[in-house]
């Protein structure tokens, strides 16, 4: 649910479940996507936030999404930073997946990374 925009509190309200055993069961779960695909066409590279333990821990989730198949390619935790973006470019590569297009917002670190292709 997460990666379809559903928070913990949307997470608890849909399932019954509290936010504290929803938050344990996301720490716990080491769900790795493994891309169904070598190459896409275009992936849109996106991110959303939420917090963890406390309201002063923000992370985000920043996302590799191919739209015409609804796959999470690939995806990190971390802070909203280049250091991130670097790492999803990176797990990327360790995946061995390519790619004709990025498309993304506007944000800094994902032009800068995304827009310097080798």
């Amino acid at each position: 649910m997460t990666v379809r925009g559903c928070g913990i509190r949307d997470i608890a309200a849909i399932t019954g479940y509290s936010k504290d055993k929803v938050q344990a069961a996301l720490k716990r779960h080491e769900f790795e996507p493994f891309p169904k695909q070598k190459h896409y066409s275009t992936l849109e590279i996106d991110e959303f936030w939420t917090f963890v333990g406390n309201k002063s821990n923000k992370v985000w989730l920043v996302y590799a999404y191919h739209r015409e198949s609804g796959e999470i390619v690939a995806y990190v935790w971390g802070k909203r930073d280049l250091a991130t973006a670097r790492a999803l470019k990176r797990r990327l590569k360790e995946l061995r997946v390519t790619y004709d297009r990025i498309a993304t917002d506007d944000w800094a670190a994902f032009l800068n990374v995304f827009s310097n292709e080798e």
